[in-house]
């Protein structure tokens, strides 16, 4: 019996994990129609020199919270196509990118203002509470 209490929290995080994990990973590295998937080349461009607020989301495709997050983002990142920009960049792909930013943990929203870090919020966030910090960003709060 207590086998099983201590073995129940790694089946639930394993379940949770294989759950987060439905359908293909490497998708996860397309872009999306509300979310431009972008490398360290691109970074520049795409972040550095945009005038409008802007969103990256600094990923792995193997992190389930990752996973979780990505459609969460996609789909409310809809509701903001003319306020703020939404970027995602895979740190396997880009570990540059994700060490000038000391993105030590993932998931990592970095909120950019004028090309400057404005914010930053690691983890995944709970689909209202990120609305709402989106809302507050967008309104230049």
């Amino acid at each position: 019996m207590n086998f099983l209490r201590k073995l129940f929290p790694v089946l639930a995080g394993a379940t949770l994990m294989l759950l987060a994990g439905c359908g293909n990973p490497a998708a996860m590295n397309e872009s999306t129609a509300n979310v431009k998937h972008i490398t360290q080349g691109e970074f520049a461009d795409e972040v550095t020199r945009c005038a409008t607020p802007l969103v990256a989301d600094f990923y792995a495709t193997w992190c389930g919270p990752c996973r979780m997050l990505s459609p969460m983002l996609d789909k409310l990142a809809g509701g903001y196509a003319d306020k703020i920009k939404f970027v995602k960049i895979n740190v396997d792909e880009s570990p540059g990118l994700a060490q000038n930013f000391q993105v030590q943990a993932i998931p990592t929203l970095i909120f950019f203002k004028d090309g400057k870090v404005a914010d930053r919020l690691t983890g995944l966030p709970d689909e209202a509470d990120l609305k709402a910090r989106l809302d507050k960003f967008s309104a230049g709060k």
